[in-house]
């Protein structure tokens, strides 16, 4: 494996990813392109959680994808996180896109996963980037390359349902009401979607992914959807890898069957398979 650090640049606003490369596996004698997945943590849009940086790269990794943590927009006193942190997305496939045949990347298999906050990053990009019309006046057509899947993990979904929990906050993610609600973003071309979250999430009411997944449905999108009985918010793996430190809400083993459900999933999409 290797790992890359590199500063991308959007509009003048730049931004970080780390890239998890596969290496090529000697003893099978080809070439493999590998399928990738680029990650957008949760933190409420005031921070990136490092439980949903690293720890969910290397859970995709041993699978047998390239991984990539983008840390896309923040709010910040100067600059909201829209449309930023959406064209970020789309200059980080473009990246990963332009440089398939020296990485061994699979530009077919682009995976997008995003936690809360950074649910909302993949959950509106999936409505704009696959929309023509959206496309071209959020300025992604000019980025290379298109995502093929999406997982999504306690979304944020729809700034009004819930969290954030008060206008002036919501204003600091976007003023553009457009962007406040992801499913309305959602057209018969936007791409597949893996969603899980649990009942009692304290932060992000679950109506949130429910709402999504049932215009999924709506418009025929191939969706695959969990909602465990119980369980914090944030749990990310939900195991004793992401768990604080003697914080044990953290662990929750109905929870943390997300992980293989969401592997599977790939599989049973052909994501997962190697096509050559």
């Amino acid at each position: 494996m290797q790992v890359e650090q590199q500063t991308l640049v959007t509009k003048e606003h730049p931004f970080k990813v780390t890239a998890y490369w596969l290496d090529q596996i000697s003893d099978f004698g080809e070439t493999v392109n590998y399928p990738v997945i680029i990650i957008c943590p949760g933190g409420g849009f005031t921070y990136h959680s490092g439980r949903e940086e690293a720890p969910i790269a290397m859970r995709f990794l041993a699978e047998g994808m390239h991984a990539i943590v983008l840390n896309y927009q923040l709010e910040t006193p100067t600059s909201k996180v829209y449309p930023w942190a959406f064209q970020q997305l789309g200059k980080t496939i473009d990246w990963v896109t332009k440089q398939a045949p020296s990485r061994h990347i699979d530009p077919d298999r682009i995976i997008l996963a995003g936690f809360s906050a950074g649910g909302h990053v993949v959950a509106t990009y999936n409505g704009i980037a696959t929309n023509p019309e959206l496309s071209a006046k959020y300025q992604l057509d000019q980025f290379a390359g298109q995502h093929a899947a999406t997982i999504l993990g306690y979304p944020v979904i729809d700034l009004t349902a819930g969290f954030p929990t008060s206008v002036a906050e919501r204003d600091k993610v976007t003023i553009d009401p457009t962007l406040f609600a992801a499913q309305k973003l959602l057209s018969p071309q936007s791409k597949p979607a893996f969603v899980w979250q649990t009942v009692t999430d304290e932060l992000v009411p679950p109506i949130n992914s429910m709402i999504y997944v049932q215009r999924l449905m709506q418009l025929g999108i191939e969706t695959e959807y969990h909602l465990f009985g119980s369980g914090i918010h944030g749990l990310a793996l939900a195991n004793h890898v992401t768990k604080k430190p003697h914080k044990t809400k953290y662990l929750n083993d109905q929870a943390a069957h997300w992980a293989p459900l969401a592997i599977r999933w790939l599989q049973l999409q052909g994501y997962l398979h190697d096509e050559n």
